[in-house]
């Protein structure tokens, strides 16, 4: 499944679509500006709640928590700050992220198998994930990562 993001982070958002290759919108991040903290709700084009992302800790070694249906799906983690490579752990379905701060691709793996590759681009950016992979889950890391990515080097850290 092909799915494209518009925009750089869902920071500087109140509600980004999500589409599909013909440009339909899948997908909804809204940003829940009333909420202590960080956190993104994921809804369906019919408005449906799918998910929710919820920032954790501050500045420096943020979390992020991904929930579907009202449980914890996935929990990532910046292992360090100081490194030109993400260093994200992926804890919950287990998955390893690969790619650098220079890179304008990412892979998502779990044990060599392909989970999802994100193509980033300025304006458009590309998440192609595996069939039998769960898009919200997948969707709601990745963009937590890029999040994660983008709050390190606004305040000046060492990727």
């Amino acid at each position: 499944m092909k799915l494209f993001i518009k925009g750089k982070m869902f920071d500087n958002l109140d509600k980004m679509a999500v589409t599909g290759k013909n440009g339909e919108a899948l997908y909804y991040l809204e940003r829940d500006a009333s909420a202590k903290g960080h956190m993104v709700t994921v809804t369906g084009a019919d408005g449906k709640r799918l998910g929710d992302i919820e920032q954790r800790g501050a500045m420096g070694l943020v979390s992020f928590a991904v929930f579907k249906g009202g449980a914890e799906a996935a929990l990532v983690e910046r292992k360090s700050k100081i490194s030109i490579q993400p260093n994200f752990v992926v804890k919950g379905p287990d998955w390893e992220v690969a790619g650098s701060v220079f890179s304008t691709k990412y892979k998502v793996t779990k044990g060599g198998r392909n989970i999802a590759t994100l193509k980033v681009a300025l304006l458009k950016s590309e998440l192609d994930i595996a069939d039998d992979a769960d898009p919200i889950v997948v969707l709601s890391v990745v963009m937590s990562i890029r999040n994660a990515l983008f709050r390190a080097s606004i305040v000046g850290a060492a990727l």
